[in-house]
């Protein structure tokens, strides 16, 4: 007991350094260990999950894709109306609300988005937005195998989102409707996360591969997009781009004042041939 009530002070040390070790300008300071772990799911991506993808994604239509993304969108929505209401967002839990019962009822237990056709709007929230909102800062970029791209924050709050999650609803139906024991619901529950990242892998097969193309350096390009999109979705402006952040490539001013400077020549010959 003593040792485990020592850990606690080392453990919440350990827990602000790392985020102090984050800030705005460089917020990877685990960047070589992050680029270890990248190649690691690179690598695994490309010889087992996109394969696979392929295969679901030539077998199944792409109506029957969304239906399962929209039954997994669904069946999220407690824990989205949990975090309007941590966020201090009546309106937005009220329309989440609305969402879950119009496609629970009326769409086939979510299989159909009856909601967006009615026109009630769709919002996104979790607990690391939730911790975002009052404040908390993201800490550092974290890059988790098989999982992927987190910020310590939102690694913490995905982890309280499946805790509550599994607790609510999803371990009662595997014991109490299915009857599965213990290592049959964990297994069960691993499995239909698997499904769920499988038909999301496929349904988005040709924007990663063009993704992997266009980007010089594709660690940087996942990285930045994810930063900005978790500012952006802790700001509300899912729906416009951040103005105040930067390019999802960073360039040294040393290259923006030589393309200025270039510009501005180029600028000048064109009036001394006019």
């Amino acid at each position: 007991m003593r040792a485990v009530r020592a850990a606690h002070p080392i453990a919440t040390c350990l827990l602000l350094a790392l985020l102090g070790c984050a800030t705005v300008e460089k917020p990877d300071p685990l960047e070589p260990m992050n680029r270890g772990i990248f190649a690691f799911n690179e690598t695994l991506d490309r010889y087992a999950l996109e394969p696979v993808a392929k295969a679901w994604d030539w077998v199944l239509p792409g109506f029957v894709q969304d239906s399962i993304q929209n039954f997994f969108v669904n069946l999220n929505m407690p824990v989205v109306f949990a975090n309007d209401v941590l966020q201090a967002k009546p309106m937005a839990a009220i329309e989440d609300l609305a969402r879950f019962l119009h496609n629970t009822t009326f769409g086939l237990a979510g299989l159909i988005d009856v909601a967006t056709m009615v026109g009630i709007p769709q919002n996104d929230e979790d607990f690391g937005q939730t911790m975002g909102y009052w404040g908390m800062p993201p800490g550092p970029y974290l890059v988790v195998p098989i999982l992927g791209p987190y910020t310590l924050r939102d690694g913490v709050g995905d982890i309280i989102d499946t805790t509550a999650t599994s607790y609510a609803y999803a371990v009662p139906f595997w014991y109490e409707v299915v009857d599965l024991n213990g290592a049959e619901t964990i297994g069960a529950s691993i499995g239909v996360k698997a499904l769920e990242l499988l038909n999301l892998r496929a349904i988005y097969l040709e924007e990663l591969e063009e993704s992997r193309k266009d980007a010089f350096d594709y660690y940087v390009f996942v990285r930045n997009a994810f930063l900005q999109n978790r500012r952006a979705k802790v700001k509300d402006q899912t729906d416009s781009p951040v103005i105040d952040e930067d390019d999802l490539y960073f360039f040294d001013d040393d290259d923006d004042d030589d393309e200025d400077l270039d510009f501005e020549d180029y600028e000048e010959e064109d009036y001394d041939d006019l």
